[in-house]
């Protein structure tokens, strides 16, 4: 699958298939736990087919809306915390901005 990739991005691979959320949050996890950075972006698009709504997603058909609080469950429960990244969003992709993973501290630093 694609993804951009870049200081503070996470790319994502091994996922294919749209429709198996499994293996979309095994990439996003391992792309994760390979990220030395504090900070890491992933594109909402990837991040929504780990973690897809059971909602329909009112502004494309391309990709389902994304599930935030069973993402933020998932996330913390590996040391970040999520949140959406307008700010790094691109004018056309303003209703589904990249998904922003911050780690959390840790508890023995």
């Amino acid at each position: 699958m694609g993804s951009y990739y870049a200081n503070d991005n996470v790319h994502l691979s091994g996922a294919h298939a749209p429709r198996d959320s499994r293996a979309w949050q095994h990439a996003l996890d391992l792309a994760l736990a390979a990220h030395d950075s504090e900070d890491a972006l992933a594109r909402y698009p990837h991040v929504a087919f780990a973690f897809p709504s059971s909602a329909p997603n009112p502004y494309t058909r391309e990709y389902p809306l994304l599930d935030y609080r069973e993402l933020k469950e998932w996330a913390s429960s590996r040391g970040w915390r999520v949140r959406p990244a307008p700010e790094r969003a691109p004018a056309d992709e303003k209703y589904s901005p990249p998904v922003r993973f911050t780690r959390l501290p840790s508890r023995y630093h």
